[in-house]
């Protein structure tokens, strides 16, 4: 999804911006995350790369789960709040 920025002073930020970072609106809350084109990757750390994620799709010992399973241990945590 693309979002126009309309105001002048936020999208000169944005264009300055050389760096990953979090842009929060003015009550402070979150909006999301901004890469700039000028940022080829992710800082390390921040995201894993694509060898990192082939490495985890080949590992032998990496346990895989349905969406139903995930679903049933949420529910499962969920009821332990209560």
């Amino acid at each position: 999804m693309s979002i126009g920025i309309t105001d002048p002073a936020a999208a000169a930020a944005l264009a300055a911006a050389r760096e990953t970072g979090y842009v929060y609106g003015p009550d402070g809350f979150l909006l999301g995350k901004f890469v700039p084109l000028a940022v080829e990757r992710p800082a390390a750390g921040d995201e894993p790369t694509v060898e990192e994620m082939e490495r985890l799709l080949n590992d032998p010992g990496t346990k895989w789960v349905t969406p139903e399973e995930v679903t049933a241990r949420l529910r499962e945590i969920d009821a332990c709040g209560r």
